[in-house]
This record gives structure tokens, sequence and C-alpha cells, in this order.
């Protein structure tokens, strides 16, 4: 390789200049060799940078060229197999109907219209001519292909964009909704303790003990009285039950 600054005694005209960036781009593409490495070898042996990126641009467009020429004569060959079979299946069909119906045979006349159609047909898909104006109209569909392509992979990006930005607010609802409930949750046990705590404690039933410190109030007189009585009427009543045996 050249080193920079020196210039070899070589002189390449244009045909094979541009031969020799038509095959380093295809050894590019098969070798794994990047743009920006093509064009700093081609810098090394004297060509210049625009030189290179016009010549990728022409190579580029031919290449584009021949994709759409592909693509055209295979669309002629799929619609002249298309073709074919409906031929074979219509003309079967009517043969059959030929033969199974008293009278003359007559299935020869569509079958011959048909095979003239079919034959103009094939003398058009199977020829390789293909004028530049269906080139450029095949450039021009395939482009618009490519756009609607990434339209549609930019709509379906948002799309899923969209949902998981749902996704994520829906979560952050729920989150803030749970955390909202343990709050309040917190909040209501905190009230009652307190309540329990400031409450008074119970005051014992009467007959129970009471607590340490603590005695049992007297009974007022009219209390004492009632209970008196009670007792002398419980004394009368067990007198006139021994006195009745």
């Amino acid at each position: 390789m050249v080193k920079p600054g020196k210039q070899s005694g070589r002189r390449y005209t244009e045909a094979e200049v541009r031969a020799i960036l038509e095959r380093a781009l295809r050894d590019a593409e098969t070798r794994g060799v990047s743009h920006d490495e093509l064009v700093a070898a081609a810098e090394e042996i004297g060509i210049s940078r625009g030189a290179i990126e016009a010549a990728s641009r022409d190579i580029e467009h031919v290449r584009g060229e021949e994709a759409a020429r592909e693509a055209i004569l295979a669309r002629r060959r799929k619609g002249l197999r298309s073709h074919l079979v409906s031929f074979l299946l219509v003309n079967a069909f009517l043969f059959a109907v030929n033969a199974l119906t008293d009278g003359p045979w007559w299935f020869f006349w569509p079958l011959l219209g048909c095979g003239l159609g079919l034959a103009f047909h094939a003398l058009g898909a199977l020829s390789s001519d293909v004028s530049p104006r269906q080139i450029r109209r095949e450039l021009e569909r395939s482009a618009e292909q490519a756009r609607k392509e990434q339209h549609r992979r930019l709509k379906e990006q948002r799309r899923v964009e969209r949902l998981e930005r749902k996704q994520r607010l829906e979560q952050s609802a729920e989150d803030f909704g749970h955390a909202v409930e343990e709050g309040v949750a917190t909040v209501l046990s905190r009230i009652a303790q307190e309540i329990r705590g400031s409450a008074p404690p119970p005051a014992p039933a009467r007959g129970e003990d009471a607590p340490r410190g603590r005695r049992i109030a007297p009974l007022d007189a009219e209390e004492a009285e009632i209970e008196e009585l009670g007792e002398e009427e419980a004394d009368r009543a067990a007198r006139r039950g021994r006195g009745g045996r």
C-alpha cells in the first residue's frame, strides 16, 4: 500500500477507476468492509472522497435499476403462470361439458381463442426487454412502498409507546391507591388506640371484688330498706310454708 504523500507510477482511465471501485464495493459487501474503510483506502491511492461518493451513488443507482428490472420480470413470469393455470382449468371444464353433452365438438374454438391470448402473453412475459419508463415507474413504486412501510413501522412504534405509557399510568394510579389505603388504615388505627387509651376503666360488677386500692361504695338508705323488706318477705314466706306442712 502506498504511503500518503507518495505517488506511484500507475495511471488509470475513468473506466478502470469505475471498474476498480465497483469491485471494491462488491468486496465491501461480501467481506464486510465498511464504506468509511473503503473511502480511506481509496484516498490512500490518490482518489478523492468526492469521487468515491459519486461512484458509490452511481453504483447504487445501477443496482436499484437492476433490482427494479428483476422485479418487473418476476412479476411478468408470475402473471404468465397464473394465466396458464386459468387456461388449463377453463378449457378442461369446457372439454368435460362438451364430452358429456350431445352434439358436435365445439370446445376447441374457445381453446383456440384462449390459446392465442396465452401465446401473446407468453411473448411479452418471457421477453427480457424492459423500457426505462417501466424501470422508473418500478423505482417510484418501490420508493412508495418503502415510505408506507416506514410510516407503518413508525405508527406501530407510537402505538406501542402509547400502550406502555398507559400501562405505566395505570400502575402508578394503582400504587397510589394502595398507598392511600395504607395511610388511611394507619391513621384510623392510631385514632382508635388514642380513644382506647383515654377512656375510663369499666366499673366492677356488683358482687365482684373491687380492684386493689379501691372500695365499693356503701348502699344508700333506700336501697338498704328495700333489701330489708325483701329479707322479711322471704322469712314470712318460709314460715307459711312450714305451717302449711
